[in-house]
């Protein structure tokens, strides 16, 4: 490795530490706004309130979007349907 090729490598690793410095300040930020919020209101705001777009929250099928999927991943498994 040459002394250019370290020097890259030195202002990455240390640009990658400040934008995770950036991202920890921010969530500070947010999460004390959050506590301000719930501190001082008559009632805190609802878990969906606060985060209404979280990954893994699924919503209920009905019952045919669930006999869709099923008749899908028969289909998929190389089943019949009679």
């Amino acid at each position: 490795m040459t002394p250019a090729e370290l020097k890259i490598y030195a202002d990455d690793y240390v640009q990658r530490l400040e934008d995770e410095m950036y991202e920890d300040h921010a969530r500070i930020y947010a999460l004390a706004a959050l506590i301000r919020a719930m501190v001082w209101a008559k009632n805190a705001p609802t878990f969906e309130h606060v985060f209404p777009d979280r990954p893994g929250a699924k919503e209920e099928m009905t019952d045919e979007e669930m006999y869709a999927q099923v008749r899908v991943l028969n289909m998929a498994m190389g089943g019949r349907e009679d």
